[in-house]
């Protein structure tokens, strides 16, 4: 057997190779133990290597680690809705997960590529997927400027997108046809107003419910958006609870058209409001909503989607979410011949390239229709010439 200058030590009952580790980056010596020569020799080497390039030795795990900078770092002035979604992922797929236990040092850009193609393989969204390597990603990355991991692998992890005929896209209009069904489905609902307003809008659930009467402008049929509603979880209380924020881009503040037929549906709404006020008096809150539950206080959104799911299953109409009658309101403007740049602004997009990208179904078949247009203009020529 091939002599070794590393001594053996006896540790909790087993035998170890051992050597005293002394650096000038080191406070006090480090002692490090292996089974065998080599995994002492790795243990040396990789210390070492740390050591000379100044990287910070700690048993921090990457999830302890990562719960810290989010709380402390990632989430300064950031809006209540954006930490409450980085804390909902990091509560549903970081903590308990394999990656959490691991050592911040040790941490590899394998490890985290592994953990997303398992959440894929479980059947997780890309989308899911991409918002957990969104807070790792930036957390890798200052943990190397903080000289807490020895290189920034944050790149290198790559998600596999999926291809236009492995995700169905997340536009779904109601055709015409569609949304006149639905139109006679919702009369004298509850929520037939709502409805409405966001089909011939294009206002998102949110912003609608936001709404208070100073909002709306009789007038000049005109709904002004400034703010939001979410529904948030208190970090003290640890209860959820409604609460109404700016939204989330600048151009989401607008002044929004609607069509004059809305003006009775909106009056009667606000005059049901006043009355429910004068009857229930100190039991109402009184919040000032265009949209409200008996009581004067906020709708919740799930109770409005399952409402919805209801309407459509009796109408034996196809499955739509709310966020669907804004994409048909943005779909008929198209049909009509409504300039791109003032759907643009309607919807409150950032830019034209959204607009023009998410209703690009819409936009394909106006083309197919000018097509068409100037096949019968050329037929017209021709019969003018015969």
């Amino acid at each position: 057997m091939a002599r070794t200058k590393y001594k053996k030590k006896v540790k909790n009952g087993n035998t170890y190779y051992f050597y005293r580790l002394n650096h000038k980056n080191l406070k006090r010596p480090r002692d490090l133990y292996g089974k065998t020569v080599q995994e002492l020799k790795d243990k040396i080497e990789a210390l070492t290597y740390q050591l000379d390039r100044n990287v910070k030795s700690s048993k921090v795990l990457f999830g302890d680690y990562l719960k810290t900078w989010l709380d402390s770092v990632h989430s300064v002035n950031k809006k209540a809705g954006t930490i409450a979604h980085y804390n909902s992922i990091y509560d549903n797929y970081i903590k308990g997960s394999i990656l959490f236990d691991i050592r911040l040092s040790e941490l590899s850009a394998l490890d985290v590529q592994d953990y997303l193609n398992a959440l894929l393989a479980q059947g997780k969204s890309y989308g899911i997927a991409n918002s957990v390597k969104k807070i790792i990603s930036p957390c890798i990355r200052y943990a190397y400027t903080q000289q807490r991991i020895l290189t920034d692998f944050s790149r290198s992890v790559k998600i596999q997108k999926p291809n236009d005929t492995e995700e169905p896209s997340k536009v779904n209009p109601m055709t015409k046809d569609e949304q006149e069904r639905f139109i006679k489905a919702i009369a004298g609902t509850s929520y037939e107003v709502l409805f409405l307003t966001a089909l011939y809008t294009g206002a998102r659930l949110g912003e609608l419910l936001a709404l208070t009467w100073n909002d709306i402008d009789f007038t000049h049929c005109e709904i002004k958006i400034s703010k939001t509603l979410e529904y948030q979880k208190d970090k003290t209380t640890n209860k959820f609870t409604h609460k109404v924020v700016a939204p989330k881009t600048v151009t989401s503040n607008r002044t929004i058209p609607y069509p004059e037929f809305l003006t009775p549906y909106l009056k009667k709404t606000h005059t049901k409001l006043l009355e429910d006020k004068l009857r229930l008096q100190n039991r109402f809150e009184d919040h000032n909503l265009v949209f409200s539950n008996r009581f004067g206080g906020y709708l919740h959104g799930p109770a409005i989607r399952t409402n919805m799911e209801e309407i459509l299953d009796k109408a034996n109409l196809p499955h739509f979410r709310f966020h669907d009658l804004r994409h048909t309101y943005a779909t008929r403007l198209f049909e009509m011949g409504e300039q791109p740049k003032t759907i643009q602004t309607i919807l409150g997009h950032n830019n034209i390239s959204t607009t023009l990208n998410v209703y690009t179904h819409v936009l394909k078949e106006l083309t197919i229709k000018t097509a068409y247009k100037m096949n019968k203009l050329n037929t017209e020529f021709q019969i003018k010439n015969e």
